[in-house]
């Protein structure tokens, strides 16, 4: 019984010692690697001994776009508590940068024995821009090239690093190229400019752009008006006169549309393809058509009746003249060429543009004399009703005075 007591006793050691191996003497976590993971060490956290240098460190966090940054004091030289509420406020809110990428910034200091160690936490904005890419500006016309690159894709915002503090002008701007290039440019966007920060010689300014249609939308209308001109070229191809080629591109338009006088978003689209007018997308349209076949014309910006009014100033076989295309489609539906005589009510700076005056009645030609037959001569005997010719005759010579004297004295002789 005792032997078997000890057998037992001996195999359950046997047993307890092989199960050993099997359980886990700690807990271990594994992971996979990851390439794009960055072991952060000591030395990938910057040392400032100063306030520009403190200052430098938080602006290249919001530079590279890093939300949680720490920063450590090496022989700091002054107050770091206090440079750091300083330096944190100068990057958020003064400096373009920071001002464009943060939309709000906290720190943290803690002084671990012979330093201190700084903690930066950064919620950045929804920008439009990487700040790093971004073009240095400092007259208008690189304004105005940006400005044309972005309406010509027609995006919603663009971005530049302005170092000059003048302000220019976006809105009258935006306008000037859209007139300029109304084949181009289907609507004048809304615009809202933002600088950061809002004050100060260099600073990142961000233009909003709002367009009544999206990009693809405004560029089909473009497709459309550029149709709807080259079909007008091809219904004038076989007249012969200016005249005549305006007349035709006026019935062309008429057989379109029965016009509505209305204001729109995208003014020339609405003109050419949707009967929608006003007289200044209607003078924009009338150049466009005219321009398309050769003929010489010109918009005239005035007013009428005391209103902001447009017209036209086309040249036609010569001569100048007035045509107000939004009131001869809204009207008779006739194409009036007016002089300048004709033009109540209209008002304009006549120093800015060509006269169309109406020509003087022609005087009729004076009767030219018939040229004589083959055969006959060039003398005439003047008819009991008309004069002789009153210019004296060269004298002939005189001729030997004969009387009947000598007549006699001669019979007699004989």
């Amino acid at each position: 019984m005792k032997r078997l007591a000890l057998a037992v006793m001996a195999l359950l050691l046997l047993m307890l010692c092989g199960c050993s191996a099997l359980l886990p003497s700690q807990y271990t976590q594994i992971s996979a690697h990851s390439a794009a993971q960055t072991a952060h060490t000591d030395s990938d956290i910057p040392l400032v001994s100063d306030y520009q240098e403190l200052k430098r460190a938080i602006l290249q966090f919001a530079e590279d776009g890093i939300s949680h940054g720490v920063i450590r004091t090496a022989n700091y030289t002054g107050d770091v508590e206090t440079d750091l509420s300083r330096a944190a406020y100068s990057v958020a809110r003064e400096d373009p940068v920071g001002a464009y990428t943060i939309d709000f910034l906290t720190h943290d200091c803690s002084l671990i024995v012979s330093y201190y160690e700084i903690t930066i936490d950064i919620t950045f904005r929804d920008m439009a821009e990487d700040p790093r890419t971004l073009e240095y500006v400092t007259n208008q016309k690189e304004v105005e090239t940006l400005l044309r690159g972005a309406m010509d894709e027609y995006r919603d915002h663009v971005t530049w690093y302005a170092v000059s503090s003048h302000v220019y002008p976006y809105e009258s701007l935006i306008r000037q190229i859209c007139e300029a290039e109304p084949l181009h440019y289907m609507a004048v966007p809304e615009i809202h400019a933002a600088n950061y920060p809002e004050e100060g010689r260099s600073r990142i300014v961000e233009l909003t752009l709002t367009w009544p249609a999206d990009a693809a939308s405004l560029q089909k209308m473009e497709k459309a008006v550029e149709e709807s001109l080259q079909a007008a070229s091809v219904y004038v191809r076989y007249r012969d006169t200016e005249r005549e080629k305006a007349g035709l591109l006026y019935t062309y338009l008429m057989e379109r549309f029965t016009y509505t006088e209305q204001q729109t978003a995208t003014p020339l689209y609405s003109a050419l393809c949707e009967g929608l007018i006003t007289s200044q997308s209607a003078a924009t349209a009338w150049k466009l058509l005219c321009d398309q076949i050769g003929i010489d014309c010109q918009i005239v910006e005035g007013s009428h009746d005391g209103e902001e009014y447009a017209w036209n100033i086309v040249t036609l076989d010569g001569l100048r003249y007035h045509v107000d295309l939004l009131r001869d489609l809204l009207a008779d539906g006739s194409l009036h060429l007016r002089y300048d005589e004709e033009m109540t009510g209209y008002s304009w700076d006549a120093a800015q543009y060509p006269v169309c005056p109406k020509p003087e009645p022609e005087t009729p030609a004076e009767p030219q004399p018939e040229e004589p037959a083959d055969g006959q001569s060039g003398e005439e005997t003047p008819s009991e009703d008309q004069p002789a010719d009153e210019t004296p005759a060269e004298p002939l010579p005189a001729e030997p005075e004969t009387t009947e004297k000598n007549t006699h004295d001669l019979a007699h002789r004989s």
